[in-house]
């Protein structure tokens, strides 16, 4: 008997249902992780102590999350926010100008 004629042709999962999967898994993890370092650091710069805020605009306040290493040399740490660092904009600028040692 072939398909289609009286048995049920098994229809395959779509792949971008796994992919929406996974990024909403990735987005989740991504933001609980920045959320920790928000929280643990009190959204002040570790290097300089300023107050930083979440927002788009480039300005010396914005609060940005740095990995101690980079995420793609050390993907263990991606999510993990012990390897993590909460700096306003100008030391994340003095960090990857290499103007600052290396926490």
């Amino acid at each position: 008997m072939a398909w289609g004629i009286g048995v049920p042709c098994p229809k395959p999962q779509p792949r971008v249902k796994d992919r929406v999967k996974a990024r909403k898994e990735r987005d989740g993890k991504a933001s609980a992780f920045r959320a920790a370092v928000w929280a643990r650091d009190d959204s002040k710069c570790r290097l300089c102590g300023r107050k930083v805020t979440r927002t788009l605009t480039l300005c010396a306040e914005q609060g940005h999350v740095h990995h101690i290493r980079g995420r793609r040399v050390a993907p263990e740490d991606v999510y993990n926010p012990a390897k993590a660092l909460l700096v306003c904009g100008l030391c994340h600028h003095d960090i990857h100008a290499g103007k600052v040692p290396k926490p």
